[in-house]
C-alpha cells in the first residue's frame, strides 16, 4: 500500500516504508560492533533464540545478517525502528527504494511525502498557505536586551527605514512601536514584518549584532 504524507519524516525524509520483520528486534543495540558481529560470526547465532516469538534465530540468519548489511551500508542516510514484529526504514527515496526490493515479500507499507512539502526547509523556516499579513516573507526578532545595546541614533534610522517604508515593512507592536520611536526607553515583546529578502538589508546594516532571529514564511 502507498499513501502520501504532508509533512518531512523527521524534518528530512520523504519516504516512510514498514515491512514485516518478526525477528528484527534481535539486532539491537545497533551499533556497528554488533551489527558486523551479526553479519561475521557463526558462533552469535548457536543457542539463541527470539523469546517473544520462540522462533529460531537460524532460520532467519540470512535476512537478519542481509538487513544488519542494509543499515551498516545507509546507516548514516537514514532512520529506522525496530520493533518486533515491525520495522520502519526512514529515508530518501533511492534508499528506502532499495530497501523493498531487497526485502520484497517483507514489505508492507510506504509513506511518501508529496512534492510540495519535499523541500528540505532551513532553520527558522516555515510552510504556510498564506503570508502573514498575505504578503510578509520575514519576521525579525530583536535580542531581548537590544534596547540597553542599541543607541538612540540606530535606533531612529531602524524607525525611520521601517515607517517610511510602510508597503514592505510592518512594526507588530504598539509597544515595539513607541521604544522604535523614542517614546518609550525600555524595549517591550515584539518584531517585524519585512516583505522581501533584498529589503533587509538596510536592517543588517544598522543592527545585524542585535537581531535574534530571521524567520521565513514560505508559501505553498
Amino acid at each position: 500500500m502507498r499513501k502520501h504524507h504532508n509533512k518531512l519524516f523527521y524534518g528530512k525524509y520523504t519516504h516512510k516504508a514498514t515491512f514485516n520483520w518478526p525477528w528484527c528486534g534481535f539486532l539491537y543495540p545497533t551499533t556497528n560492533e554488533h551489527l558486523k558481529d551479526i553479519m561475521y560470526s557463526e558462533e552469535f547465532f548457536n543457542n539463541h533464540y527470539f523469546s517473544d516469538n520462540i522462533i529460531k534465530l537460524k532460520k532467519y540468519k540470512e535476512d537478519i545478517r542481509r538487513l544488519a548489511l542494509f543499515i551498516l551500508t545507509h546507516k548514516n542516510n537514514i532512520k529506522f525502528r525496530l520493533q518486533t514484529p515491525m520495522g520502519i526504514i526512514y529515508g530518501p527515496q533511492k534508499i528506502v527504494k532499495e530497501f523493498i526490493l531487497n526485502f520484497w515479500n517483507d514489505w508492507d507499507n510506504l509513506i511518501t511525502v508529496e512534492k510540495k512539502f519535499s523541500k528540505v526547509l532551513e532553520k527558522d523556516t516555515v510552510i504556510c498557505n498564506r503570508l502573514p499579513h498575505k504578503k510578509y516573507q520575514y519576521q525579525i526578532r530583536l535580542k531581548k536586551d537590544s534596547y540597553k545595546k542599541i543607541n538612540d541614533k540606530k535606533r531612529y534610522n531602524l524607525y525611520q527605514y521601517l515607517s517610511q517604508n510602510k508597503d514592505v515593512s510592518l512594526i507588530a507592536g504598539r509597544g515595539l512601536k513607541k521604544w522604535l520611536s523614542g517614546e518609550k526607553n525600555s524595549y517591550p515583546e515584539g518584531y517585524f514584518y519585512i516583505t522581501e529578502e533584498k529589503y533587509l538589508t538596510p536592517i543588517y546594516m544598522t543592527i545585524q549584532d542585535q537581531i535574534d532571529k530571521v524567520i521565513k514564511f514560505v508559501k505553498i
